[in-house]
């Protein structure tokens, strides 16, 4: 039996004999062009599940198909409106520091007014 069969993944009949790949890959350019594709592939790959990542973070969202334009408008929305929250509590609680030191100013006066009475 011959050391050389048809699965084989080189081929022995070229011109000058030398052996050349029946995969195709012989060729430089090819080669380059499909690690260039694969490379692209895992990339569209990548930002297509960070959109899906994106897509359930934002509320009322997890279930309902959406383009990607979509959800950055309503990811975007979702950031403006958590910002504005945050300054609405930053304000709140402005006010509340504020009148924290009012009524401590206040209980402090009414310990004086006391102490004087008292003695």
């Amino acid at each position: 039996m011959s050391d050389f069969s048809d699965s084989d993944e080189e081929h022995y009949d070229s011109p000058q004999g030398s052996v050349r790949p029946l995969n195709g890959q012989d060729d430089p350019k090819k080669h380059a062009r499909a690690q260039h594709n694969a490379l692209e592939r895992r990339r569209r790959d990548n930002i297509k599940d960070m959109y899906s990542s994106l897509k359930d973070t934002i509320p009322d969202m997890q279930n309902e198909r959406a383009s990607r334009a979509m959800i950055l408008k309503r990811a975007i929305d979702a950031i403006e409106d958590t910002h504005k929250g945050n300054e609405m509590d930053v304000n709140e609680v402005s006010k509340m520091e504020e009148e924290n030191k009012r009524l401590e100013q206040q209980l402090e006066e009414l310990k004086r007014q006391k102490e004087m009475n008292g003695k």
